[in-house]
């Protein structure tokens, strides 16, 4: 029995793998010295005497140009050990990190040790999920989770793809949803006269989604929202009807099942009713194909179908358990749904890249595929299984799929569901601080997600000098960021421009965004607010000092 405690000898792929964890310590630790090198350079701040003794939530940011550093010495020399240190410390030059307290740029937590560990040892192997004869079980594990998450939504067939992103995840919804309306799409190509739908408030990507598969962005229709962030049912109907009535077709309506800025989530079952009057009434024989875009609310089908007692039980704060009943019954019109995406690194507590394509069955391989061939069941069996038959890639990585099943595996329903709640939790607390500060408002109590979204009181005689509020709002973004990227320790947050309170295209600002991805004790969200008080008055009273200073910063639309 005593050899079960004597340290064994390390075979030979132990030692290659102990190789592989020595050799990225030692790059760790190389890229931590240089950002801790550039930090030393940086002068102390005054209202901010801890801003140097860590490191910030993002590595130290250098200025340059791109295509100056693309034209030029060529790398085709081999580089030496110390050249290729640093290399790799440029690799993450100005990256986020989501381990710092004052990560709050948005849905990037840090992933969890045991997700982490899972994807770096399918790397280590080049597991490729191509067909279960290169990938093994991993293709097996792959439909496990998306059976998993397919059981919480109600659907016990269901079956899925894992994929790099969001975006993909609609792209396989559209694509199916092509195929299905038009099957013959598969091999003459897609008829001229379909359209998709897609709420309001739905990401940006579907419009891109459906450029990339030949239906045209054009062809990517909103309908509008209402008050409380969903789809508006009369204008559905309303748009239903009028393509209907122009000879076109709708292939698929793309719901939001949450997103990052208010939360919006649709109403699943009063969407599903109004399609099938809409078909009814207009002897429509082909269903759209109903996606849910929940790479987001996803996380709150682990409450899914629970009772009231149970919600109580699960949910000690009011506040908190509000919103997610009330997401919970938005949800409740699953059944009537085809497909839904899912990004365990959102809000899984796994690296990137860990999405899933969930249909409610496996009808989505035959509609994914160039129309010369179907499944059945000789395909399940090991070594008949061809994923490559419907997925948009052949190499397809491994990682993200053993990643989403040790966290799932790991946490549980239950877990997941205390995750939730303990985000929800960072949410009232990042709230309470605001308020005890007195200095911002919070502008989106209404949300159903855990985002806090807040705006600043700056000097009426100051937006004046800056021409307007949102001038002067995105300055104060650029300054905040600049010491961010510098390798201050400061708070990272984000900015809304054209943010709509309370959903109301008539209520408009430019506001900024805060995104705790797990709890922390008050002293330190206390801290936190002050931190971005502190650099609000600094940057008010330094242009007060200068009247002649420029603020104008250009921003993006914010990610929804």
């Amino acid at each position: 029995m005593l050899q079960h405690f004597v340290k064994q000898p390390l075979s030979a792929a132990s030692e290659s793998l102990q190789a592989v964890i020595d050799y990225a310590q030692d790059l760790d630790r190389h890229i931590q010295d240089r950002a801790r090198a550039a930090q030393s350079g940086l002068p102390e701040l005054d209202f901010a005497p801890a801003g140097l003794a860590r490191l910030g939530p993002k590595y130290p940011a250098r200025t340059f140009s791109w295509l100056e550093e693309l034209a030029g010495e060529s790398d085709d020399i081999p580089a030496e050990d110390a050249e290729l240190f640093d290399e790799v410390a440029r690799y993450f030059e100005g990256a986020i990190r989501p381990q710092s307290r004052h990560s709050l740029f948005n849905m990037v937590p840090a992933p969890g040790r045991e997700a982490t560990a899972a994807a770096w040892l399918a790397t280590a192997y080049n597991i490729n999920s191509l067909m279960d004869v290169f990938g093994g079980e991993s293709l097996l594990i792959e439909q496990k989770v998306a059976r998993c998450i397919g059981r919480w939504a109600g659907w016990p067939q269901a079956m899925g793809i894992s994929c790099s992103g969001g975006k993909l995840t609609i792209m396989y919804a559209i694509k199916s949803a092509l195929s299905r309306l038009e099957p013959g799409s598969l091999r003459t190509g897609l008829p001229g006269d379909t359209v998709i739908l897609c709420s309001e408030g739905s990401h940006y990507c579907v419009e891109h989604a459906a450029s990339l598969l030949g239906l045209g962005s054009d062809n990517c229709l909103r309908v509008p929202g209402n008050g409380s962030g969903r789809m508006c049912g009369k204008a559905l109907l309303r748009i239903l009807k009028q393509q209907h009535e122009r000879g076109r077709r709708v292939a698929a309506i793309v719901c939001c099942g949450g997103t990052t800025i208010n939360f919006n989530c649709e109403d699943t079952r009063q969407i599903g009713d109004i399609v099938d009057v809409f078909m009814r009434e207009n002897n429509v024989k082909q269903r759209p194909w109903l996606h849910l875009d929940s790479v987001i609310g996803w996380l709150y089908l682990s409450l899914n179908q629970v009772g009231q007692e149970q919600l109580l039980q699960a949910v000690n704060d009011p506040r908190s358990r509000k919103r997610i009943a009330e997401v919970g019954r938005r949800l409740q019109g699953l059944d009537g749904f085809d497909s839904l995406g899912v990004d365990f690194h959102k809000d899984g507590l796994c690296p990137y890249a860990s999405s899933f394509f969930v249909g409610r069955d496996r009808h989505f391989m035959d509609l994914l595929g160039d129309g010369h061939y179907h499944y059945d069941e000789t395909d399940f069996q090991p070594g008949k299984f061809r994923a490559y038959r419907y997925t948009f890639e052949n190499s397809r990585s491994g990682q993200g799929t053993l990643a989403a099943w040790i966290n799932l595996r790991r946490l549980g329903r239950a877990g997941y569901a205390d995750y939730l709640v303990s985000l929800h939790q960072a949410r009232n607390s990042l709230v309470d601080a605001l308020e005890r500060h007195g200095l911002f408002r919070v502008l989106n109590p209404a949300s159903l997600g855990w985002e806090v979204v807040f705006e600043a009181p700056f000097d009426p005689a100051l937006i004046d000098r800056a021409g307007t509020h949102h001038d002067l709002a995105a300055g104060f973004m650029q300054a905040c960021w600049d010491r961010v990227n510098a390798g201050y320790d400061l708070p990272l947050f984000s900015i809304i421009p054209g943010y709509q309170i309370d959903n109301d295209p008539k209520s408009i600002t430019t506001a900024f965004l805060l995104y705790p991805m797990r709890q922390r004790e008050e002293s330190e969200w206390d801290d936190t607010v002050a931190l971005i008080a502190a650099q609000f008055d600094g940057f008010q009273a330094r242009l007060h000092a200068q009247p002649g200073e420029s603020v104008a910063v250009e921003f993006e639309k914010p990610i929804r």
